[in-house]
């Protein structure tokens, strides 16, 4: 059997919503594949069972196509899908400028940006981000370069170390968790007052909306 025709736009976002609510069932996770929507990765065969349900009124059984058929009919479809089995997305990250220039004292600021520039770690974060959500929103205005530039934009984000200068030492370790991707304007806005976090801006640009 193939892959049930009738689908809607509207009964995927009402699989979806239903995933949001309940969680997947750890036989129904994607191995390969994740379709995103909302900018949340779903496993592709498991919406397509949940939307079937929304048209039947009858679960649509995940034994009757496959994980690739499933990505294809996406894919036409117009939607999203990453492949976790390949680090594709590596390859359009693209590269920061570094003519950033701050308020902080120099021998201070050399350090924090050496630290944002760890350029196999900020790839990794970037990847990592790319293959969670399928996109790269700053943290703190949700700006993605793709989004609004088209092609010019994609994999175009600036990396930015949480932790304020004054805490920093020559021997500081770095982990994935300690960068924020962080969009050009905010970025310079994080370093025009040394104490400034990521969810300080974040307030001032809310409060501004």
């Amino acid at each position: 059997m193939a892959i049930p025709k009738g689908l809607t736009d509207e009964h995927f976002r009402k699989a979806v919503a239903l995933i949001d609510s309940e969680g997947v069932p750890r036989t129904r996770n994607s191995v390969h594949y994740d379709l995103i929507i909302n900018k949340k990765p779903y496993p592709p065969k498991y919406v397509i069972s949940l939307a079937h349900k929304y048209n039947t009124g009858q679960e649509f059984s995940s034994f009757n196509f496959n994980a690739i058929e499933a990505k294809n009919y996406f894919e036409t479809r117009g939607y999203r899908i990453i492949d976790r089995r390949k680090n594709k997305e590596q390859k359009f990250i693209a590269p920061e400028e570094d003519d950033l220039e701050f308020k902080e004292g120099k021998e201070r600021f050399t350090l924090h940006r050496k630290l944002e520039r760890s350029a196999a770690l900020s790839r990794q974060v970037k990847a990592k981000r790319l293959e969670e959500t399928g996109r790269l929103g700053c943290d703190v205005c949700d700006h993605d370069f793709e989004e609004v530039y088209g092609d010019i934009g994609r994999g175009f984000i600036e990396s930015h170390h949480k932790v304020p200068i004054s805490q920093l030492n020559g021997e500081t370790v770095t982990k994935m968790s300690d960068i924020a991707l962080v969009c050009s304007n905010c970025h310079r806005m994080l370093h025009r007052k040394e104490l400034l976090y990521i969810e300080e801006l974040k307030q001032i640009v809310n409060k501004a909306k």
